[in-house]
């Protein structure tokens, strides 16, 4: 596991790729469940499932900020060969993670009711099968967000290949036993939880062996694992440290989802048809958020290993070339969408009149990639560093700007007002994360 100090485009695209693909599998198993229902008998298979992916959604997007936060944490020990600190932080997540699964799993009764009470409509027997197939995976809190955790550890170490491989392995899982047993045993609803449910663990415990394997070879005494990096799990500097940056998170994370539901809602509100343009354009702002986000994961990995080293120049350089790649490949995604924009939207759907719509607001989504990059790789780079307390106050400064600017834009422009809304939005989260920066490096970064 010896860290490497050379930064090339090379080792960028290296460690960028693998997250690239794996972000796209993400949302594969929820989509694999909405697909099998739909072989079923009756539409309200898929309602129930649809409805409960989506309060699943809410909550452990809320927690996503833990892969990020362990990125951040492990880099920083990686670059300094703290390795026993390595291994301590992948400790030190875990047990906050599961600490977060259990609270989850302890308030499950009062989460179905709020969800399925207050926000989520639907007939009687979709959401009894909807509270069926959320009692089920609910209880994969812990693998859920320990497999959090280990994606971003994998991340720290520089181990993008193996993380894919994991993500790649649930799905392989999880698409023939959802088959199975929905519809071979008949399960149903409950079938297709149960095999949510195997994936997460069947991938959780690989990823942990495949921890114990890196473990036993780079830090082991007489061919035994060394486990005295677990003295240091509960040092309460370190705890608080990690609590603190996991609490900023979660407050941009929460924010950032806030954000994003506030832009649905308003299409709602709008029409149907808006929400229909608008759900068909933003899915596809997501798949290119996912691939740039592989070079602000690239950019986690290198500058916290530059962090933790306390090198300037290839602090430098991991900032440079990250952020260079994420520009090339967001022109390149502005440059797809502005010449085979209407072919895609093809794909997403066969009815005229929502393609015919949608190109209206199709500039938008091309310039979007360009707009964004900037809010993508910097939060790449502040997580790489720790600063999470910055991420956090400029999130809730850009939240701000951007709840005025749907408010007064909206009525004025229409949907063109809810998606200047979202640009300025970006743009204000990346230029308010600049401006403290190079301050920043200063103050925190041996020359």
């Amino acid at each position: 596991m010896q860290a490497s100090h050379e930064i090339s485009y090379k080792r960028v695209w290296n460690l960028a790729w693998p997250i690239i693909l794996a972000n796209v599998t993400i949302p594969l198993i929820g989509a694999t469940n909405v697909a099998v229902m739909g072989r079923m008998d009756s539409p309200i298979y898929i309602g129930a499932v649809a409805l409960g992916v989506v309060v699943l959604q809410c909550i452990y997007w809320s927690f996503a900020f833990l892969r990020k936060g362990t990125t951040g944490v492990t880099a920083q020990a990686y670059g300094a060969q703290n390795y026993k600190e390595v291994y301590a932080s992948l400790a030190r997540a875990l047990l906050i993670a599961f600490s977060l699964a259990a609270l989850v799993v302890i308030l499950q009764e009062l989460i179905s009711f709020l969800a399925f009470e207050f926000f989520l409509n639907g007939s009687e027997q979709v959401e009894v099968l909807a509270k069926e197939y959320f009692s089920i995976r609910i209880w994969g809190s812990f693998a859920t967000m320990g497999n959090y955790v280990m994606l971003g550890w994998f991340y720290g170490v520089q181990r993008p290949k193996l993380a894919l491989a994991l993500r790649v392995a649930m799905n392989a899982l999880n698409i023939p036993l959802a088959i199975y047993m929905v519809l071979v045993l008949k399960w149903g609803v409950a079938g297709a939880a149960w095999s949510a449910f195997i994936s997460h663990h069947f991938v959780f415990i690989l990823s942990l062996i495949a921890a114990l394997v890196l473990l036993r070879k780079e830090h082991s005494k007489a061919g035994k694992i060394d486990w005295g990096f677990l003295d240091g799990v509960l040092e309460q500097a370190k705890l608080t440290r990690v609590f603190k940056i996991n609490s900023d998170l979660f407050v941009r994370t929460v924010l950032l989802f806030i954000a994003f539901a506030w832009f649905t809602s308003a299409a709602a509100s709008s029409s149907d048809m808006v929400l229909a343009v608008n759900t068909v354009l933003i899915n596809l702002f997501w798949f290119v958020s996912y691939a740039l986000d592989g070079f602000a994961n690239a950019a986690e990995a290198l500058v916290g290993q530059a962090f933790g080293a306390a090198k300037s120049q290839m602090f430098h350089e991991a900032v440079i070339k990250t952020s260079k790649m994420g520009l090339v490949f967001a022109a390149i995604f502005s440059l797809v969408y502005f010449f085979w924009g209407e072919t895609i939207l093809s794909l997403l759907t066969n009815l005229d009149s929502i393609k015919v719509e949608a190109m209206k607001f199709m500039p938008w989504l091309i310039a979007i990639p360009l707009t964004g990059i900037g809010a993508f790789q910097l939060d790449g780079i502040y997580i790489g560093m720790t600063q999470t307390r910055i991420l956090r106050d400029m999130m809730i400064l850009a939240f701000g700007i951007y709840a005025m600017a749907i408010t007064i834009l909206e009525p004025i422009l229409g949907n063109n007002g809810l998606w200047l809304s979202l640009h300025v939005f970006l743009i204000v989260r990346a230029i308010s994360l600049a401006v403290p920066f190079r301050k920043l490096c200063d103050k925190v970064l041996t020359p």
